[in-house]
């Protein structure tokens, strides 16, 4: 094409349009049922698979024909009117199973709607203005997706006792510990904490109603409505003072508006010794140019597209953004109040752990 420079640029910019295309297709497969039929009646042929989803024949052979090509699903043979198609091995876990660890199929999801708000950003870019969170199609719920899977698989059995003492306070039947999930989103970490210590007493605040009313959904339907409480709070607003034993913040602080008052809100909100454990993202600690870390670049370029806009909902809001490297949580915990911030020891390739001490 041109200088080196020239092909490291294109060679970056094909990639991004060939996992855009993937990304697209993934979110067809998902919403349409694709992975979930291969995987529970599969091998198909493409006309197998139609009449199953209730899809066009045609528009479904070329998605297997891409599907192939990227290595998601398997075939028997390259006549593909006749040939048969099954899920590569590995896709399950990744495409269908909600609770696996590597499920990403709800990516799509969130793609797709980040894609929908295009028209929006480039207003926001030229005005200042942000672009709410409610307005993204289906926001609520791939976010909720994604995340799922590590508070089912990782939170009680392995984040949690990663952190000194906190177990034995949360499991303390004498003195029953008293938890905020803050930022709790639908719910599903509050969910977890809940269902572990049955004792405690557990409550998740979210200023986003939609949450709040898929959280109450999700405790109804998981048996623990009556275990665990959730209410709509703006956090930037003060709460109770002084009755919280722990908190918690999942992947939601950089997403804050006013990141400044939600952590005064934290530290009003914690008794004498009490501590707020803050899970962000695993971000470098300076700027790495060109990086070639795929999780680095997620996060980077999922900022003004998701993270920024949404947090910028009136004038005087500074979100952090998805990019919150761990001097920048230092520096706001202090001038909230909190007396030390430590960086845990656990070890996640998407996820950052703090405590944050009185």
């Amino acid at each position: 094409m041109g200088g080196s420079g020239v092909d490291d640029v294109a060679g970056r910019v094909l990639a991004a349009a060939v996992g855009g295309t993937e990304i697209a297709n993934i979110y067809l497969g998902d919403r349409l049922g694709l992975y979930r039929v291969l995987a529970d009646k599969g091998p198909l042929t493409s006309a197998e698979l139609a009449l199953a989803a209730g899809c066009d024949e045609r528009y479904t052979r070329e998605w297997l024909q891409g599907q192939v090509v990227s290595g998601f699903v398997g075939t028997t043979g390259d006549d593909l009117t006749v040939a048969e198609f099954a899920l590569a091995d590995g896709a399950r876990e990744v495409f269908v199973d909600e609770l696996s660890p590597s499920y990403m199929a709800p990516l799509g999801t969130a793609m797709a709607s980040a894609g929908a708000m295009l028209p929006a950003l480039l207003d926001a870019f030229r005005t200042g203005a942000g672009v709410p969170y409610s307005a993204y199609p289906a926001g609520v719920s791939a976010q909720a997706a994604l995340n799922r899977p590590a508070y089912a698989n990782d939170l009680i059995p392995t984040w949690l006792p990663a952190i000194p003492g906190l177990v034995e306070r949360l499991s303390d039947a004498g003195q029953p510990a008293v938890v905020a999930d803050l930022g709790c989103g639908a719910g599903w970490s509050t969910i977890e904490i809940a269902r572990a210590y049955p004792h405690t007493r557990v409550t998740g605040y979210d200023g986003d109603p939609a949450s709040i009313e898929e959280a109450l959904r999700h405790a109804a339907d998981e048996g623990l409505a009556d275990r665990v409480a959730f209410h709509r709070h703006d956090l930037a607003e003060p709460l109770a003072q002084g009755g919280v034993d722990v908190a918690f913040m999942f992947e939601c602080l950089h997403d804050m508006g006013y990141p400044d008052r939600v952590l005064r809100t934290a530290r009003r909100a914690l008794g004498d010794g009490g501590s707020l454990i803050v899970m962000d993202e695993a971000v470098d600690e300076t700027l790495v140019p060109a990086s070639d870390d795929i999780v680095q670049r997620f996060f980077a370029n999922m900022s003004p597209l998701w993270c920024l806009p949404q947090g910028r909902d009136a004038a005087d809001m500074d979100p952090v953004g998805t990019v919150m490297r761990p001097a920048k949580l230092r520096q706001l915990a202090e001038a909230a109040g909190f007396a030390g911030t430590e960086v845990l020891p656990i070890e996640h390739p998407f996820f950052r752990f703090y405590r944050l001490t009185t």
